[in-house]
């Protein structure tokens, strides 16, 4: 036999079959290959499209957030252009020790320190309202103080500075210096600081005739301001257009005009009893007056004490915001009642189609009035931020043995708001 033959024949056969498990090696590789790519790119199809969705989504909630930001910024633009903040604080009083506060000897004046701790309040509001009580004079010669106040012109600019819009001068003391001095004064507003609404006192009868307005955010305020008396001149020496005294039938005749010239009506009346709790009759019978009228809102001062605040209404439906008495801004006087003063904080809200104004908030701020002449500090607090160091160094402790400290303040006030004046007793008329 041939063993050879046979011999090639088995190893031809082996090497084939390894070269069939061979290439069946390769195919499986290949295969395999083929669907680990199949799989790896499925995979990454499906990443990419998992990727691209949370993408999408991850854009989606930014737009939403971004949209929801910008309508909520919107909403407070739109919300600050409809909100109007009013402010208003009560009598400047400017006495001897005060004055001389910011004196010089350069020859320049300046009261920029009594109102730096109230500056940031009164200037973030829209409108703020100062009852400067005395007139002014031009020459710091003719300066003085009690009984006939004539203070200097710089303490308009520390006004001003401070950040007050409008400034009321028909008051007791208007006439204190005559006719001159409310020339002087007039003088003085309109050439210094012409942007400053100037009420109660005129230079003709044109200008008494005229309504007083303070435009703000799209909404018209009309402002009257009166004083109940003057002291010591007699009514009939000066013009009648000078100073806008209190009578029923003038004030009656200028709240309608004033109704015609403006969205809101405001009146500042300096009236009521000095040093009493509590409003009297005269007062209470113009302010239903004013209420009857439709005025919207009415702040008095002249009692140099601090008294409550509320909304009257009457049965044609009328209603009227009161401060009875915002009592002293600053001043140098003797009884501890009247270091506590206070800040009329209102809120009036414009319907953004109607375009109609309405009250939404009103607050009385509690200040107080810090004197001390042997460091020459004067100065006008909020409570808030006056201290219990503060009040033991007062000058009030010189002139009464009455307790005088930040827990008094604190209790006065509680006090003033607390009162009812729909069911107190009439008091009797004092004057300063």
């Amino acid at each position: 036999m041939d063993y050879e033959g046979m011999d090639r024949e088995a190893r031809r056969r082996k090497k084939k079959r390894q070269r069939q498990r061979q290439i069946r090696r390769q195919k499986l590789i290949i295969f395999w290959a083929f669907a680990a790519a199949l799989v790896i790119g499925v995979s990454a199809g499906v990443s990419a499209r998992v990727r691209s969705r949370e993408a999408a989504r991850e854009a989606q909630a930014l737009a939403k957030e971004q949209a929801k930001k910008e309508e909520e910024e919107q909403l407070k633009r739109q919300e600050e252009e409809n909100t109007i903040h009013l402010l208003a604080v009560g009598d400047n009083l400017i006495h001897e020790h005060i004055y001389q506060s910011g004196e010089s000897k350069s020859g320049e004046w300046n009261y920029d320190h009594l109102y730096q701790y109230v500056k940031d309040k009164v200037s973030s509001a829209d409108i703020a309202v100062v009852n400067e009580e005395c007139i002014f004079v031009e020459s710091h010669e003719n300066v003085s103080a009690y009984p006939e106040f004539g203070s200097p012109v710089e303490i308009g600019d520390a006004l001003v500075d401070t950040g007050f819009d409008v400034v009321l001068h028909a008051t007791n003391h208007a006439m204190d210096k005559g006719t001159q001095a409310i020339e002087e004064t007039l003088a003085y507003w309109e050439n210094t600081h012409p942007e400053i609404e100037v009420l109660g006192i005129h230079k003709n009868q044109e200008e008494a005739d005229r309504i007083a307005t303070v435009e703000c955010k799209g909404a018209t305020f009309a402002m009257l301001n009166y004083t109940c008396q003057i002291n010591g001149e007699d009514y009939d020496s000066f013009p009648s257009y000078m100073l806008d005294m209190l009578d029923m039938d003038r004030v009656s005749a200028d709240v309608k005009k004033a109704k015609e010239a403006g969205d809101m009506v405001i009146a500042f009346l300096h009236i009521g009893t000095e040093y009493a709790s509590q409003p009297n009759q005269e007062m209470k019978d113009y302010l239903q007056l004013l209420l009857s009228q439709g005025v919207d809102i009415a702040v008095c001062s002249h009692p140099h004490v601090l008294q409550n605040f509320e909304t009257l209404r009457d049965e044609q439906g009328n209603e009227m915001l009161v401060y009875y008495s915002l009592g002293n801004f600053i001043s140098t006087q003797k009884e501890p009642e009247c270091m506590l003063g206070g800040m009329a904080d209102i809120t009036v809200t414009k319907d953004p189609k109607s375009g109609q104004l309405s009250i939404s908030d009103s607050e009385l701020l509690p200040l107080v009035t810090h004197y001390n002449h042997q460091k020459e500090e004067y100065a006008v607090y909020p409570l808030e931020d006056y201290t219990q160091e503060l009040a033991k160094e007062h000058g009030i402790h010189e002139e009464t043995s009455e307790a005088f400290t930040l827990e008094t303040l604190k209790q006065q006030f509680e006090e003033v708001l607390k009162q009812d004046y729909h069911t107190l007793d009439e008091t009797t008329e004092t004057e300063e």
